[in-house]
């Protein structure tokens, strides 16, 4: 399918999954709900055409003395995915999930455009409580390995030096 907004709104909708356009920037946008939270997951078309990013917000509360301890669990997170892309704005105390995605001549592959809303939608899912719950100081760093650790049976990849 050729890159466009037209093109990406007409396909996600044939999915059922409700495309909407930000009125400011123009951006798709799509909403799914995790915990009874919505979450919002934008498609931008950069400059020229050939890059795709997909955006996803996390909604939480970012207190200034959880910064750190986010900081490192995005980090941790980030060093164990096939593809990193947790981030914090500081200024905004925005939390996000973004993927870049790269095409050639302005044409997507269908497939792959799916794969990766799935796996963006799958990845915020499964992170989003622990990183909520860190962001807004309910748990620290620490305690979210811990709990990682003994629910992998101290089998993670992270586990060593971690606790």
């Amino acid at each position: 399918m050729q890159l466009t907004l037209d093109s990406l709104k007409a396909h996600l909708s044939e999915k059922g999954l409700q495309p909407q356009v930000q009125p400011d920037t123009q951006q798709i946008f799509i909403l799914f709900k995790v915990q009874n939270r919505e979450f919002p997951l934008f498609f931008r078309i950069y400059e020229g055409g050939d890059l795709l990013q997909l955006l996803a917000f996390i909604p939480c509360q970012l207190k200034p003395q959880a910064l750190s301890d986010l900081s490192r669990l995005l980090h941790l997170i980030n060093k164990e995915l096939d593809l990193p892309g947790f981030g914090v704005d500081e200024k905004t105390g925005v939390i996000f999930y973004r993927f870049m995605l790269p095409t050639v001549e302005r044409k997507l592959d269908p497939q792959v455009f799916d794969a990766l809303v799935d796996s963006t939608r799958n990845i915020t899912e499964s992170f989003a409580p622990a990183i909520a719950a860190v962001a807004g100081g309910v748990a620290t760093f620490e305690e979210v390995v811990k709990k990682l650790q003994e629910s992998m049976g101290n089998h993670s990849p992270a586990a060593p030096g971690m606790q």
